[in-house]
């Protein structure tokens, strides 16, 4: 397979077009596509192999043991994964949290977790935490505590509603809920209004397909 067709079909599976990708590695936008025609010069070749995440012999075709998979991958066994469900929507129910649209399950790297706690994917809605990174049908990973430090991403359950990512400080007299796109205003509960605040779990990670 020549440079080009190696460089197109891993942009493909990335997610990235070509003028994007040459963006990323700092060339012009159509240097890439000069590349179907003449050998790259490999102080360019080197700077798209670092943005897929692969060897510069990868793409010149002189390391075919290489998968093309991002080089900061590393490979895990089956008994290394714990399978935890995801979850749609979280409601305060009678005995704390109530789970509804459950679909299906997810997994995680059993030594990213403490087991003497739970855990359930969250399915996001909503653009309110885009500024984290966070994106709607992100799935996010969420430790079952009522703990947390000062600004933490937490699952919050708002007035027994459906449940939300945010960032949240607590005092002795509020509760300040803060998304992380400023298009929306922090949510401020006082009193006895901090009653409505129900904190379902930390955010431990998150994860998207593609």
């Amino acid at each position: 397979m020549r440079t080009f067709e190696r460089i197109n079909e891993l942009a493909k599976k990335r997610g990235i077009g070509l003028r994007t990708l040459a963006s990323k590695a700092g060339l012009g936008e159509t240097t890439i596509y000069g590349w179907k025609k003449r050998t790259p010069d490999s102080s360019k070749l080197e700077s798209v192999a670092k943005v897929l995440g692969v060897s510069v012999d990868y793409l010149l075709g002189k390391d075919e043991n290489n998968s093309g998979l991002p080089s900061n991958m590393t490979k895990v066994k089956k008994e290394d994964l714990v399978s935890i469900p995801v979850i749609g929507t979280i409601k305060a129910g009678v005995n704390g949290i109530a789970f509804e649209e459950e679909l299906g399950n997810e997994f995680a790297l059993a030594d990213d977790l403490d087991m003497t706690f739970d855990y359930f994917w969250l399915k996001v809605h909503g653009d309110s935490m885009i500024g984290d990174g966070i994106f709607e049908n992100d799935y996010a990973l969420i430790k079952k505590t009522i703990e947390f430090n000062k600004n933490d991403i937490c699952a919050v359950i708002v007035d027994g509603e459906e449940g939300t990512l945010k960032h949240v400080t607590r005092t002795e007299d509020s509760i300040i809920l803060t998304a992380s796109n400023p298009a929306y205003t922090p949510r401020i509960f006082v009193g006895k209004e901090m009653n409505k605040i129900l904190i379902a779990g930390k955010l431990l990670q998150t994860k998207r397909k593609y």
